[in-house]
């Protein structure tokens, strides 16, 4: 099962930090509005994926004032999610700079500690990015994917340590 929501903004509205220039509003925050609003729609499910260009990404990364070397985002292999394939590209390229494959659901609760847990009963997981280079600016897409019920969704897990977790906290 697919649930999918597409969301628009406009790029000229956002400065080189990923602020909205009218407001000074990161873009992360607009993001967050998007995923209440994709929950509102199905109150059932959370997005699990965001689908966006690197040039969204890229916002993206600097509103949540990332590190100039985190590249936000795996990208699409033949217009497929493969986190396989892309770990073993990650693993042969540059490794100066580091792939960030998911961050904080705004669902996400802190714990004591403040640090967001996932919630494997409501299904609140962190929101997985992938770059689709087709996909138009200003134009993203939430979605929620039952991979349980779809016989073509077929990724296998990374075994990453804990040196090499590739989500972001974006407190």
């Amino acid at each position: 099962m697919e649930i999918k929501e597409t969301y628009y903004f406009s790029h000229q509205d956002f400065d080189d930090k990923g602020r909205r220039i009218t407001d000074n509003l990161p873009f992360f925050r607009i993001l967050r509005g998007f995923e209440g609003d994709f929950h509102t729609r199905h109150p059932d499910y959370y997005a699990l994926y965001l689908f966006a260009n690197s040039r969204t990404m890229f916002i993206l990364s600097r509103s949540c004032n990332a590190k100039e070397n985190m590249i936000y985002g795996m990208d699409l292999v033949e217009g497929d999610f493969d986190p396989q394939t892309n770990h073993f590209i990650e693993e042969a390229s540059n490794k100066e700079n580091i792939v960030v494959y998911g961050i904080d659901s705004a669902f996400m609760l802190p714990d004591k500690n403040g640090i967001p847990k996932i919630d494997e009963e409501k299904m609140i997981y962190p929101l997985t990015l992938l770059i689709d280079n087709k996909m138009k600016d200003g134009v993203l897409h939430l979605k929620f994917l039952d991979d349980s019920e779809d016989e073509d969704f077929d990724a296998q897990p990374i075994n990453v340590d804990e040196n090499s977790l590739k989500y972001v906290k974006w407190r």
